[in-house]
């Protein structure tokens, strides 16, 4: 029997493959019989030889080391025996007879194969361990028959995942936002009076801010304001003036149009002028966040509760509707002592009666349209594509009338 042979016939495979549940790495497991009898010359090794992703590969064991090894190491190299160009992140590691892991190698390598089964193997490890500790008898590294141990983890290395921040959508939104007041592409302007006072406060007279703007922009997110210019006048800056907002409310109001957001903050600081603003040229989306945060913010009390209701009837307030008609229901009898119905609108009674019925049929179906709170009312006419904005009573007409 040659050398090559004997080597081989000492060899013992333990599982051909399996996966690491910890790692996912693929494994193969071998045991060298009577590693205290293998020759100890230097470059001298025992061939493992096992097949991974469809291509033959060697692990060469070393007892007496390889090239520059210290003295007394034993030497781990693996090598490629196909013509591919293949890179991968393996390990080698030595375990005791019981099964725990004494020693633990990894490394990363692109393999060059070249096909030939008996060119000496390309990467690994000159100092892997001791040839003294593996024969210490103490450490208990070797098992019955003196078998020495070997676990091989291997895995193809999967290219990084090159990030490409292409999406169309935010693309467009960046655009739109970077013209927000861009003079030099601006086709039409708003001239946005306010009112400048003296030092003793006394009114002065008005000036003005400018903020220019895009026809099709507007045209296409908002059509009142766009309507404000009338037809196209091709080579001229069409202006218009703009008295009943303030030109902070106006800048939230046309940022907004070009796909920005008004800070929660400044929602709440201009809560109700913003509503106003958003409720005139019908920017829908700004209005129901204004309406939010004036929500968050307010504080319904039984001397304001009978003046947000008439503020919120009058603006199509849904969600501040409901609130205050909750806070009614909840404090029924001090506000019916202390507050004056005389304003209300009949129509109201409906949404009193409603809340009432909410609050006492605690298992009410979750899907009779008639009972829902505003804001499922909302969800399902924008899933729908239908319009969000309007009474409590609009909204369920829409939802029945669209019922498919």
């Amino acid at each position: 029997m040659s050398s090559a042979a004997a080597a081989l016939h000492r060899i013992r495979i333990i599982n051909d493959a399996s996966v690491s549940k910890s790692t996912k790495m693929t494994q193969f497991k071998f045991r060298i019989k009577k590693f205290d009898t293998l020759p100890r010359t230097r470059n001298h090794f025992v061939p493992i030889v096992f097949t991974f992703n469809g291509h033959k590969w060697i692990l060469g064991v070393y007892p007496g080391g390889l090239g520059v090894s210290a003295n007394g190491y034993v030497s781990i190299y693996l090598g490629l025996c196909a013509e591919v160009n293949i890179a991968v992140t393996f390990a080698v590691a030595l375990l005791d007879k019981f099964g725990h892991t004494k020693r633990v190698r990894r490394i990363n390598h692109r393999f060059v194969g070249t096909g030939v089964v008996k060119k000496l193997p390309s990467s690994g490890w000159n100092d892997f361990i001791a040839r003294s500790d593996i024969l210490d008898a103490s450490k208990n590294i070797l098992g019955d028959d003196d078998e020495l141990t070997l676990v091989v983890s291997i895995e193809i290395e999967q290219p990084a995942t090159v990030f490409v921040p292409i999406d169309a959508k935010h693309t467009l939104v960046k655009m739109i936002q970077g013209m927000f007041r861009d003079q030099e592409t601006a086709d039409v302007l708003f001239e946005v009076s306010k009112m400048e006072a003296n030092e003793d406060g006394s009114k002065r007279g008005k000036s003005y801010v400018h903020f220019p703007a895009h026809r099709s922009i507007l045209q296409g997110c908002a059509p009142m304001l766009a309507a404000l210019f009338g037809t196209s006048n091709k080579g001229e800056l069409a202006t218009v003036a703009v008295h009943d907002v303030k030109p902070k409310v106006f800048r939230h109001l046309l940022w907004y149009v070009y796909g920005g957001t008004v800070s929660n903050e400044a929602l709440k600081a201009d809560a109700k002028d913003i509503i106003d603003a958003a409720d005139k040229y019908s920017i829908v989306g700004l209005k129901l966040a204004a309406e939010a945060a004036l929500v968050e913010s307010t504080n319904i009390t039984v001397e304001n509760a009978i003046d947000n209701l008439l503020y919120a009837d009058s603006k199509n307030l849904a969600v501040l509707k409901e609130a205050v008609v909750d806070f009614l229901v909840d404090n029924g009898k001090e506000v019916s002592s202390k507050a004056s119905f005389n304003d209300l609108p009949g129509h109201v009674v409906k949404d009193v009666l409603v809340a009432t019925a909410r609050k006492e049929d605690k298992k009410r179906d979750a899907d009779d349209i008639d009972m829902m709170r505003v804001s499922e009312l909302r969800r399902k006419l924008h899933q729908k594509g239908l319009d969000v904005d309007g009474s409590r009573e609009a909204m369920i007409d829409a939802l029945k009338s669209n019922s498919f």
